[in-house]
């Protein structure tokens, strides 16, 4: 579970790093470049230089190194003038090749642009051999790079253990920028690469902040992804790191946690029922090395239902106005309360998010893209909750809300009933 709503605001300007592959750049980033100081609509200045424009996105390269993409909209007339006055001179490709990403057609993807329709399989192809950034004994320091992710582990490990892991972190990487949800995963500010600290042992993941009992947890203070090996499929025998079957619920929770990384730029502007909604989401699609599979999506769903404790054709689902009006501190707090309310929680969450990705209007979840739209462009908690209310209830009641989500689920199988309001108590009423 991430750190929900931290009281850290991130750099707008960064809030989309797009997922650069390495050795792919436009010809005219080789020659001199020109630093311009760019101002926000909220004041904040920086400087960058002028990567590319791509339809109302500009990349912009900072001078920490990192390349970020940034909505043009969010500059003033004087900056937005000078991206589109640079156009007619740059030699930027408006799509480039992914090496690692493949859609069900078995074509090469883009890591920059979404599939514009919910795909059926996004696999990872072909993974990019692991770098060895420093491997010291004495002081237990081992880091390994992947294309997007940097390793770092108390360790030492063999490339091809690395290479098994790897494949998953990989894969829910490109699930994340495959979606037409334009969600652009990219790492935290000032990082070039996503983090996973991995652990030798459960006993040193605990006293960093792993949660007992969990294969992972994603912690946005530290800007990482804490994992102990034995999530990973892989353990210690003797002095050597040995491959080992990994268990399919630790899948499910490691992709789950992957997930929030991946949307760590997002964690602070969206309400806590779709940060864990989305992130349950990606535990129904069908995973096996490396491929995310969607196809018969329904039966997917029927099954987590079943997993998660229910017959697999009818749930209870949490009322919806308490749902979407959860905030953190009661989220996090049902998490150790005597009813053990969070599994409902977070299986609504993912119930109303499947909804609204399948099943809203006409099943493209084109209402939720432009809610997401306008959420980057929010500056306060009234401005998300307009958006809310524009975009996903749509002059809507809740009692109306109901009757379409148990109607759009009834379709695909599954009778939803509803709890009576009141099933999460304030958070000071659970904590100590």
């Amino acid at each position: 579970m991430p750190d929900i709503l931290p009281a850290s605001v991130y750099l707008r300007v960064a809030a989309f790093v797009l997922c650069l592959a390495p050795g792919l750049r436009p010809a005219h980033a080789q020659q001199a470049e020109a630093y311009h100081e760019w101002t926000s609509m909220d004041g904040k200045k920086v400087e960058a230089v002028l990567m590319a424009v791509e339809g109302d996105t500009v990349r912009l390269k900072l001078r920490t190194g990192a390349v970020v993409g940034v909505p043009l909209s969010r500059f003033g007339a004087e900056d937005q003038a000078f991206a589109k006055a640079a156009v007619p001179a740059m030699a930027s490709p408006s799509v480039v090749t992914s090496k690692v990403g493949v859609t069900e057609s078995g074509k090469a993807g883009s890591e920059y642009a979404p599939d514009k329709t919910w795909p059926r399989t996004v696999a990872v192809a072909d993974i990019s051999p692991v770098t060895v950034v420093k491997e010291d004994a004495g002081s237990k320091e081992f880091i390994y790079r992947s294309e997007h992710y940097e390793f770092r582990c108390d360790s030492k490990l063999g490339a091809n253990v690395v290479r098994e892991f790897n494949r998953m972190f990989e894969a829910t990487h490109l699930i994340n920028c495959k979606l037409p949800l334009n969600l652009h995963p990219s790492p935290e500010p000032g990082q070039e690469f996503f983090v996973a600290q991995l652990y030798t042992s459960k006993e040193d993941y605990f006293a960093n902040g792993g949660v007992p009992g969990s294969a992972g947890v994603y912690q946005s203070g530290r800007k990482a992804l804490s994992v102990p090996l034995s999530s990973l499929g892989v353990k210690m025998v003797g002095t050597r790191v040995s491959v080992e079957k990994s268990r399919e619920d630790n899948n499910a929770v490691l992709i789950h946690e992957i997930t929030h990384q991946m949307m760590n730029h997002w964690l602070s502007h969206l309400p806590v029922w779709y940060i864990e909604g989305s992130a349950r989401y990606m535990e129904v699609p069908k995973y096996e090395r490396g491929r995310f599979s969607f196809t018969n999506l329904d039966n997917l769903l029927r099954a987590e239902l079943q997993h998660r404790g229910s017959d697999g054709k009818r749930y209870t689902m949490l009322d919806l106005e308490e749902l979407t009006n959860l905030d953190g501190r009661t989220w996090s707090a049902a998490l150790t309360s005597a009813n053990h309310q969070a599994g409902q929680n977070y299986t609504s969450a993912m119930l109303l998010t499947y909804y609204f990705y399948h099943l809203d209007d006409k099943g493209d979840a084109a209402h939720m893209i432009d809610y997401l739209k306008a959420v980057e462009n929010t500056r306060n908690k009234d401005e998300l909750k307009a958006a809310f209310q524009q975009h996903l209830m749509r002059e809507r009641s809740f009692e109306a809300l109901k009757a379409d989500v148990k109607k759009g689920l009834h379709k695909v199988g599954v009778e939803i009933d509803f709890s009576a309001p009141g099933k999460n108590q304030p958070a000071s009423a659970n904590t100590q």
